[in-house]
């Protein structure tokens, strides 16, 4: 990590006995706007303040392990220590950010019985975690918090019930808290509005040897909630569910008694749009572990899965098959994409290091390699589990340079580990990662920088599953919760654009939700270091005004500045790539007049702007766009027209 500022400073108080009914430790932010509040009077708590307001409390935070409650009702405060840090990070892969402020305060509450609670709080979040130091392991019985909000505000969350088995693939569902019924579990990320607008996103970062939080309804309102190890598996020949749970243990984990638990951290903003900044998940993962990770290139992906079963106008059958692919690499090469990936389909069997007859995967990565496109993997967890080392050796010897690891589809100790396992794995055979069937980012991306992108959201697949859950609706929740926490592979870009009247269901040939415009800003509006786009190269060739201005699109950014929008309803924001900029917005099925403001811009410089937008007949034929250019500097203003599921998209630079 490079620090272009630090400034620490830290305050022992020696030695502190407080009673139990200590006055509570406060901790405020260091623009002095957000405060929080410790108690101990035999149990821990919290209060989080931001302008007078009270955004939260936590209660009943504690650990019921085999040796008993952490901190133990009886334990006294020993002593308090403070500390502040401003500096800056950079990061190994600018998903969002070249630099990122990190400024915090901080305060590590030890108690008699040798436990802590650590404390930050940041201009934009707070997070707190649970710190052993004890002999031997320990057995963790339940992580506990119960978390309260204003009677108000709602919650949005993806709604799934009683499943240790969650492909994390869930629609957004928002209701008021004391709405749900008691019983009622969902995931993280889980965003909370207050009625007055102030926003608070529960996240949870360095998950590490430990399970996965979910919130569950309680009487009085969220508790944390997780799955015990597992106690069973499926089994059989489906190797993409064979390692499903039949059962959990009755307790989470076991672990180490002497570590640092995961952060459970939580992301404040004013408004919406606040949220689209926040890192706070990147900056509490655990610091890069690859001695030179110069090797990892974010870019571009074509995937073979339904892209082949769209070609026509060829004289071979498009499949698995050498054929095939040296068409697809061929398209790749045409439009500058830095991967190709086999999908489902090029193993022989069960085995990953043989493929189909039809497949010659070391020709073809040579093949690939000669046009400057590298080639990527599909495997299915079990089987990478099971043959992990003996897998990427073989990977390594074709000439492969990443895989797309799919169906994990859990969240207990065991399956956390191995997110950790294949990502060292990877990095040691300088291979990528994309997880799909996977829990949403809690900072693992910082420690394996390789780990590019993932999945644990309804993406553009849904379209040719359950349409109703890949809405212009979902697009516009997105980038406001699953996207804060961290990269999400959506898959945008597709040319097959329908509206509302005109979208048909077909699961090997895509329609998708929206406009041309629509689609194409998505791949601005989302982040994600390894973008792929899904339609066959016909359509793309078809369309190569947009497919070129498509894939130009960068897949790192050097800044980020949020327009204005609303959860469910639009986004518009801008980002930077060196000194390009790019704006874009997108709206749901309500058409929308918008107002684009470039303050944002250098100062004394006019920009060319290169636009794509909703056509006059978008409303009515969703693949009706328009491109034109503009002359546009610092301080100017362009109104724009978004039709019904519309979208708007500019590259500026000069």
């Amino acid at each position: 990590m490079n620090i272009k500022i630090l400034i620490i400073t830290l305050i022992c108080a020696a030695a502190l006995t407080l009673s139990a009914a200590a006055s509570p430790v406060k901790i405020t932010s260091p623009d002095g706007k957000t405060e929080l509040q410790v108690l101990f009077d035999g149990t821990l708590s919290l209060k989080l303040f931001s302008g007078g307001k009270t955004l939260m409390e936590i209660d009943s935070i504690s650990l019921e392990t085999d040796r008993g409650l952490v901190p133990s009702s009886r334990a006294k405060v020993r002593n308090i220590r403070s500390a502040s840090v401003n500096r800056i990070v950079k990061p190994v892969i600018r998903e969002k950010q070249a630099e990122i402020p990190e400024n915090y305060r901080e305060a590590t509450v030890e108690f008699s019985d040798k436990t802590r609670v650590q404390f930050r709080v940041y201009n934009d979040g707070m997070a707190y975690r649970f710190i052993l130091d004890l002999p031997g392991d320990v057995k963790i019985i339940s992580d506990r918090a119960a978390f309260t909000f204003d009677k108000d505000a709602l919650l949005t969350f993806q709604k799934d019930n009683d499943n240790p088995n969650s492909d994390y693939e869930k629609p957004y569902v928002t209701s008021h808290i004391g709405d749900l019924t008691v019983g009622d579990m969902g995931n993280l990320p889980a965003l909370v509005q207050h009625p007055s607008g102030e926003c608070v996103l529960l996240l949870e970062a360095d998950t590490y040897d430990y399970p996965v939080m979910w919130l569950q309804k309680s009487e009085r309102g969220l508790v944390s909630r997780y799955w015990g190890v597992p106690d069973g598996y499926r089994g059989g020949d489906d190797s993409w569910y064979r390692k499903s749970t039949t059962g959990n243990k009755d307790y989470i984990a076991q672990t180490k008694a002497s570590r640092n638990f995961p952060w459970k951290a939580f992301a404040i903003a004013g408004n919406e749009t606040g949220l689209l900044t926040n890192q706070l998940v990147y900056l509490l993962g655990q610091e890069c572990k690859i001695a030179d990770p110069s090797w990892i290139k974010p870019g571009w992906v074509i995937l073979d899965w339904w892209a082949r079963r769209g070609i026509h106008g060829v004289d071979f059958r498009a499949g698995v098959n050498n054929e095939t692919a040296r068409y697809m690499i061929d398209f790749s090469a045409d439009f500058g994409l830095q991967y190709f990936l086999f999908d489902f389909g090029w193993t022989q069997g069960e085995d990953l290091t043989q493929t189909v007859p039809e497949l010659d995967m070391a020709e073809m990565v040579r093949y690939a390699n000669s046009k400057n496109v590298d080639v990527l993997l599909w495997v299915a967890y079990s089987l990478f589990d099971e043959q992990m080392e003996t897998a990427l050796k073989q990977f390594q010897a074709w000439g492969i340079k990443g895989v797309k690891i799919d169906f994990m589809n859990r969240s207990d100790q065991e399956i956390v580990n191995f997110y950790w396992r294949a990502a060292e794995a990877c990095a040691r055979y300088k291979m990528v990662v994309n997880f799909h069937g996977a829990y949403r980012p809690d900072g693992l991306r910082r420690a394996y920088p390789n780990v590019l992108t993932r999945e644990s959201l309804i993406e553009f697949e849904y379209s040719g599953i359950i349409p109703e859950y890949d809405s212009p609706d979902h697009h516009c929740t997105l980038p406001y919760i699953r996207n804060v926490a961290g990269p999400m592979d959506y898959i945008p870009g597709t040319m097959n654009n329908a509206t509302q009247a005109d979208f048909r269901l077909n699961g090997d040939k895509l329609m998708g939700q929206g406009t041309r415009a629509h689609s194409i800003a998505m791949a601005v509006i989302f982040e994600s270091p390894m973008q792929m786009i899904p339609d066959a190269p016909p359509l793309y060739y078809r369309e190569r005004e947009c497919t070129e201005f498509l894939t130009k699109i960068p897949v790192e950014w050097d800044e980020i500045v949020p327009l204005d929008g609303k959860v469910g309803d639009y986004v518009s924001l801008a980002r930077r790539n060196g000194d390009a900029w790019y704006v874009a917005a997108i709206t749901d099925r309500t058409p929308r007049n918008m107002e684009i403001h470039f303050d944002f811009l250098e100062e004394g410089k006019t920009y060319r702007m290169e636009i794509i937008k909703d056509g006059i007949n978008a409303d009515v034929t969703a693949v009706d766009y328009k491109k034109e250019t503009a002359t546009v500097k610092k301080g100017d203003k362009m109104q724009i027209s978004l039709a019904p599921g519309g979208g708007w998209v500019a590259k500026l630079d000069f």
